[in-house]
């Protein structure tokens, strides 16, 4: 078996999580279900369905991440993401958005986890897990830019027309998954192919809870980190609709959108500074600039609510980050898919009673 060459390991997680996250239809979903004609409530139950089976699948995908292989997760994700594409393209109704959220959700399941924990795991094998840091603060910036983009050209989606967007998602999906074959699969992994089924279930299972009930930090440090992501990624979605109604140009949405993404950017490199300061007062800056950004969305004020996207972005990247540095350290390499999984469990749960809340207060 020839050694793993862990650049390349390295880029292309880089170049898939680009690809997986430059989708203008996926970026403006918000803004193409209420230009269809869709109500900010049905926005609300859209995004409660997405967590309601992300709640559902969350665990049992990083299991399967854990024992079947991180590789082949990335490829179920990819194949979720053309689904979700071809759902929301080819048929109509609210139904069929709702399909097409379900599948979209299992896209995120199965990414969620399994690619930090392949990329951790490969520099662990290295001996360079020292440059983790380095890797989730770059893949962070890339995710913001990427969807930064696709945010950016937002019209572009609305003009394209739904099916239209949806069909470039595909394309995009289909050269994603070319990138993901190539991949190496983790140590950790392959020293599992020679047991049962039954045994690597199990092992996954009782290494995985056992842990977390013996771990009450891990349990806060998952919970805080959710909370604010579950702030920023709320107001960012409103934020598309709630925007035009400031009485802005319909070309400056995009570029704003973006600005607000570019605070992500900001987030991710700062927290490649703030190694010295616990979690725990960093937890507290950050719901800080999360709570005065949800305030500024309701100023009316579109420079406001730019900067209060901003701010939240900036939280949200910096508080993820540091919480998933401090998170891989902590947890075993046999679950370390599962155990990351927990953490976006979390944050569904908080998202179920957040999302139509969410819905009916920005409807005001």
């Amino acid at each position: 078996m020839s050694k793993l060459n862990i650049k390349r390991q390295l880029s292309l997680l880089y170049v898939s999580n680009f690809m997986f996250n430059i989708s203008i239809a996926g970026a403006a979903w918000v803004l193409l279900l209420v230009s269809d004609g869709y109500s900010l409530v049905q926005v609300g139950l859209a995004e409660t369905v997405f967590h309601i089976v992300s709640l559902s699948a969350e665990i049992p995908s990083g299991m399967f991440a854990d024992i079947f292989g991180r590789k082949k997760s990335l490829i179920v994700s990819c194949i979720m993401s053309m689904l979700s594409a071809v759902a929301r393209g080819f048929f109509t109704g609210f139904p069929s958005v709702l399909i097409s959220i379900c599948f979209s959700a299992l896209s995120y399941n199965f990414i969620s986890g399994s690619d930090s924990a392949l990329a951790y795991d490969s520099l662990l094998e290295e001996g360079q897990a020292e440059k983790y840091d380095k890797y989730i603060s770059t893949q962070t910036a890339i995710y913001r830019i990427s969807n930064g983009i696709a945010t950016l050209f937002a019209g572009v989606a609305v003009i394209m027309g739904n099916r239209n967007a949806h069909i470039l998602s595909l394309g995009i999906s289909a050269v994603n998954m070319i990138f993901l074959l190539f991949l190496r699969e983790n140590k950790v992994i392959k020293k599992k192919a020679e047991d049962s089924l039954k045994k690597r279930i199990v092992d996954v299972y009782k290494g995985s809870f056992g842990f977390l009930k013996g771990n009450r930090k891990v349990a806060g440090l998952i919970f805080r980190n959710a909370l604010v992501g579950g702030i920023d990624v709320l107001l960012l979605f409103f934020l598309q609709a709630k925007l035009p109604m400031t009485g802005i140009p319909d070309w400056s949405l995009g570029p704003l959108l973006f600005i607000m993404s570019m605070g992500g950017i900001a987030g991710a490199l700062a927290a490649r500074k703030v190694k010295n300061i616990s979690l725990g007062k960093l937890f507290f800056f950050c719901i800080s600039l999360a709570l005065i950004g949800l305030v500024s969305e309701f100023t009316g004020v579109w420079y406001l609510m730019t900067i209060g996207g901003f701010l939240t972005a900036f939280a949200d990247d910096l508080i993820q980050i540091r919480s998933d540095i401090l998170l891989n350290s902590m947890v075993p390499a046999e679950q370390r898919a599962t155990l990351i999984s927990v953490n976006s469990f979390c944050f569904s749960v908080l998202m179920i009673i957040m999302s139509p809340l969410a819905g009916l207060i920005f409807s005001l």
